[in-house]
């Protein structure tokens, strides 16, 4: 991003000559006035978006866009944008040196995810993009001290509000899917959130600030996962873990790099999956968190996995299980309570299953189904449709579609593109046992689903 060092004193002689105040006009470009106040001191960079946006306001025509230039991913300039763009692929994917141009960064990419959303949906997804910002976290010394000298006092309260909104549309995702909660997410970060980072703060408030916003912004990425958007859930996880460096929380960060860890299996990224696993693991060790210690050598097993290295899967599930047995789970963070025995005996089973041994993996998977199934809808529905996929391994077709009508049932009410595809790959492989009474059963249940979606 290359910005004129007189965009800020123009900013505010166009400003005044309208007789708007910076409260006022925030409200005309959804921005909150400290950030506005920020932009016209020159002590924050607005992206190409908020240019035209301001523009727009000010009825300047193109003027402050013409005085911000987007770089492409080959550091060759772009001409700017008189309507308001997507975010950059190259904004989206930073691991920013700085944590206040982290916030802008993050700022960017949920404005840009609400105003232009339809094309956002289309960036891309490349595993090997997560490698950069893992190693910037690795090395980081996590010692920021993000202070805010916005105009509204932000303490306690602001961050327990963020905290318990955050834990509400986590249990939605959890029931519903994350089609049904993404909007109401992002719209938090770019609303209510924004104003609060934008806001008065110490060091102290500002580091449980950032933790509250990571797990938010981690939330975002966790329903555009589930909701197929993989590219820009890989932008809000690198955003996620930006966060949790600013604020200093090796725990939360050990988690993001397990969620990205998730990502790249589910997208056949192994090597990236094993890497990004081990990361979270040594993460974990230094933040003094068994569960998430646990939970990161059963996804190194699932890049294994992927990788179809059957010895390398046995040893990380070897290792996971043993760290799950010892583990004090008194002292967890409230966020992991998701890991328990039934989510460990499903991550087995998926191991498993994906090296082809539906033998091994359907003990598993049967015992995945010991859970809350209400509260994790989602989970049961995938638990139902790995115990599918095991039959269908061990030459069960009949009982396959047994499974996979409760699967298909689990799923109503779901908004989650994975949901579709594990129903999907299941249709697809008994496929050629469509002569059996049961599969046609099966078949004829699952296909209006497939097509609604």
């Amino acid at each position: 991003m290359i910005v004129d060092p007189d965009f800020g004193v123009r900013l505010r002689d166009l400003r005044e000559a309208k007789g708007l105040s910076l409260r006022r006009l925030g409200r005309a470009v959804h921005c909150s006035h400290g950030y506005l106040w920020d932009l016209e001191a020159g002590t924050k960079r607005p992206s190409a978006a908020i240019a035209a946006l301001l523009d727009a306001a000010l009825g300047s025509g193109s003027e402050l866009s013409s005085l911000v230039v987007e770089v492409s991913a080959d550091g060759i300039p772009s001409a700017p944008e008189v309507e308001p763009g997507p975010v950059s692929v190259v904004d989206g994917l930073e691991f920013a040196a700085d944590w206040r141009h982290g916030l802008d960064v993050a700022v960017d990419l949920w404005r840009g995810d609400m105003r232009r959303r339809a094309l956002l949906r289309g960036v891309g997804f490349s595993a090997t993009a997560f490698m950069p910002p893992a190693m910037r976290w690795l090395m980081s010394p996590l010692e920021d001290q993000p202070t805010g000298g916005g105009e509204r006092a932000v303490g306690g309260p602001d961050i327990e509000t963020i905290r318990r909104i955050t834990s509400t549309y986590r249990a939605l995702d959890n029931q519903f899917g994350g089609g049904h909660v993404r909007e109401s997410v992002v719209r938090f970060l770019d609303g209510d959130v924004t104003e609060l980072i934008n806001g008065r703060y110490d060091a102290v408030t500002g580091r449980a600030l950032l933790a509250a916003v990571a797990e938010t912004t981690q939330l975002a990425a966790w329903a555009s996962y589930d909701a197929g958007m993989h590219g820009l859930a890989q932008r809000y996880l690198v955003q996620a873990l930006r966060f949790a460096a600013g604020a200093g929380d090796r725990a939360l960060g050990a988690e993001i790099l397990a969620a990205m860890s998730h990502q790249s299996a589910y997208r056949r990224a192994s090597a990236e999956a094993v890497d990004l696993a081990r990361a979270a693991g040594r993460s974990a060790v230094e933040a003094g968190v068994s569960a998430i210690e646990a939970e990161s050598a059963v996804l190194e097993a699932q890049g294994h996995a992927v990788n179809g290295d059957e010895a390398a899967c046995a040893v990380a599930l070897d290792r996971a299980e043993k760290l799950f047995d010892r583990a004090d789970r008194t002292a967890d963070p409230q966020w992991i309570g998701y890991f328990d025995e039934a989510y460990l005996a499903a991550k087995f089973g998926h191991c498993f299953a994906t090296l082809g041994r539906g033998d091994i993996a359907q003990r598993f998977a049967t015992r995945s189904l010991d859970m809350d199934g209400k509260q994790y809808a989602r989970g049961r529905q995938f638990n139902l449709a790995l115990l599918a996929l095991t039959y269908v391994q061990t030459g069960e077709p009949e009982e396959a579609s047994r499974v996979g009508i409760q699967a298909i049932e689990a799923a109503e009410g779901l908004h989650s593109v994975r949901a579709r595809d594990y129903l999907t790959d299941l249709a697809n492989r008994l496929g050629k046992h469509v002569g059996l009474a049961p599969v046609r059963q099966f078949t004829e249940r699952v296909r209006p689903v497939l097509q609604a979606s």
